[in-house]
């Protein structure tokens, strides 16, 4: 469980905030997090992720005190993270190479190195590509190792940036799959995004608005929520809008 209480965060080198957010995430829910750019979404996963340290409020990760640096190690354990383009996150020649140091860097026992990484890759049909060179992947094949590089750490929660912002529709489709697989393995999910698609893969959706959350309603309610939504015209939801819209009347 994800636990953020009275949470307040200021960048230093600009007038950036966020401000009050108070939230709880139960184990295995899927949240989409939507908002307009520089309203918050980034910073407040990159803080859950603990990337960025916060100096207000508490966050606590299955009881773990995020606040607290000796929990840091067991909660990168925790918390698997994937960002919006996967040449950023992977490093080394092989995919192997690459999940093999991100075992080695969070300590996990030798032993596991294997099974851990054949699992992982197996899970979202990447076994195959085990010793390939990283740079023979398609782009939207290097973001299946990114997530594959998470799965290893076996963790519970997973953080997604706007993961399929440049990837075809194809690549997309692939990546539903396996985040609708993890959800039914129990996997918390946080999926930053402003496509209607994945709203709908979510059960809950915060929206973020000046450094706030501003609403936060569950997918169910959807209907009952779509003014909220309408200030995302170029990103697909609209159309989803007039839609319903035409449904109700």
């Amino acid at each position: 469980m994800i636990k953020v209480e009275n949470l307040d965060f200021k960048y230093k080198t600009s007038n950036f905030s966020l401000s009050n957010i108070n939230i709880t995430i139960p184990n295995g829910e899927f949240v989409c997090i939507i908002g307009k750019n520089a309203s918050g979404k980034t910073t407040f996963s990159n803080i859950l992720s603990g990337l960025l340290r916060f100096k207000t409020g508490n966050i606590f990760i299955d009881d773990l005190d995020l606040s607290n640096k000796k929990n840091n190690l067991e909660i990168r354990k925790k918390i698997g993270v994937v960002f919006q383009n996967p040449e950023n996150q992977l490093l080394f020649e092989t995919v192997y190479d690459d999940m093999l140091f991100t075992l080695k860097n969070l300590n996990i026992p030798v032993l596991e190195y294997d099974s851990r990484i054949d699992k992982a890759l197996e899970k979202v049909a990447m076994l195959k590509y085990k010793k390939t060179p990283v740079f023979e992947l398609s782009l939207g094949q290097k973001q299946i190792v990114s997530i594959a590089n998470s799965l290893a750490i076996n963790p519970s929660i997973l953080i997604l940036d706007e993961p399929t912002t440049m990837l075809d529709s194809e690549s997309k489709v692939r990546i539903y799959s396996i985040l609708s697989s993890l959800k039914k393995d129990g996997i918390t999910i946080i999926f930053i995004t402003n496509s209607i698609d994945e709203i709908l893969l979510s059960d809950r959706v915060l929206l973020f608005s000046g450094g706030s959350i501003e609403k936060e309603f569950y997918k169910k309610d959807l209907l009952n929520n779509l003014d909220n939504l309408k200030d995302f015209k170029s990103l697909g939801i609209i159309s989803l809008i007039d839609k319903l819209h035409k449904k109700r009347h």
